[in-house]
């Protein structure tokens, strides 16, 4: 009987691990991007502030500029994270039910 028992939840805990180790990846992404965002907000809110005549307007619009690209190219890696746990998720749960299908 245990062992009928032990066929079903086994299965369903390998699950629930694929299930929490993925949102752990996937909320560890988005608090890597929003702790960024803040950053780059906090330091644009200084930068400005210290802009004192054209010149420094100039510099702050050129930074702001370098600073948008940064962004985006760490938001398109981001996003390649996230395609990637995504691809790979249905393989996993695939796997698993495989291999309590075939016991």
């Amino acid at each position: 009987m245990n062992f009928e028992i032990e066929k079903f939840v086994t299965p369903i805990q390998e699950l629930n691990a694929l299930y929490v180790e993925n949102v752990e990846k996937l909320a560890g992404i988005h608090l890597e991007a929003l702790e960024e965002s803040i950053n780059a907000g906090v330091d644009s809110l200084r930068k400005a502030s210290s802009v004192k005549d054209i010149e420094g307007a100039k510099s702050y619009f050129v930074g702001q500029s370098e600073a948008a690209k940064v962004a985006v190219e760490n938001a398109v890696a981001r996003g390649k994270s996230v395609a990637e746990i995504v691809q790979a998720y249905p393989a996993s749960v695939k796997k698993i039910l495989d291999s309590a299908l075939a016991a």
